[in-house]
């Protein structure tokens, strides 16, 4: 890891590792699930597991935090957590309007799904095209749900430098905590309110109907 500094004070940013093959992301993937790997047990595996420190760049900008939003395993810890918002906000409004409180489940669920993947070896950034939108941003946006939970704070657009989507949507999956999962050519989608997948522009993932139904999952097609 790099220590850095910042406006928000020290942080620490870990070095980018070698382009994971698809073969070996499954058969370490497909390994964690049989075994039936928790969120608990994923956060056994990383050092100082009660500071959960979130690694974030924003697209198309040099912005990219690696901070704590929690350092006791419970509560939030602020100057990480604004700095998160900070990074998520609607860029193509006025700070005043853009910067707003992200929901705290929605960050959790981005750093479950982000320890999912160290725990597969996969240790970069997870890449941040969209996160909070305002109503003319959300209104100028192709294809966006009218009720987006971006305007909420509940939801981020994402990829991952040398991981596929279709990967990044397996490890968003994965984790209980996720709630919709869009699957697109360049991003998935991420929010905090209900259990459901849906698929942009891409062939519909395969997945068992009748595991959906006992999980108590919702297949959606947007």
């Amino acid at each position: 890891m790099v220590r850095c500094e910042c406006g928000y004070g020290i942080i620490w940013v870990m070095r980018t590792q070698p382009l994971m093959r698809r073969r070996d992301f499954l058969f370490a993937f497909t390994a964690a699930t049989v075994a039936g790997i928790s969120p608990a047990a994923v956060r056994a595996a990383v050092p100082s597991s009660t500071q959960r420190v979130l690694w974030l760049r924003r697209a198309g900008t040099s912005d990219e935090i690696a901070v704590p939003f929690c350092i006791d395993g419970r509560t939030v810890y602020y100057p990480g957590y604004n700095a998160i918002c900070w990074l998520m906000r609607d860029r193509h409004v006025a700070a005043a309007e853009g910067y707003v409180r992200i929901d705290i489940v929605e960050i959790e669920a981005l750093w479950e799904v982000q320890q999912a993947l160290a725990l597969q070896g996969v240790r970069r950034p997870l890449i941040i095209t969209s996160g909070f939108r305002s109503v003319q941003t959300n209104l100028a946006t192709e294809n966006a749900a009218r009720n987006s939970m971006h305007c909420y704070g509940k939801a981020a657009d994402m990829y991952v430098d040398g991981i596929s989507t279709r990967d990044l949507f397996d490890a968003c999956w994965s984790r209980a905590v996720s709630g919709g999962i869009g699957y697109y050519d360049s991003h998935v989608h991420l929010d905090s309110a209900s259990r459901r997948w849906w698929v942009g522009d891409l062939a519909v993932p395969v997945f068992d109907p009748a595991l959906a139904n006992i999980r108590g999952d919702s297949v959606v097609n947007a």
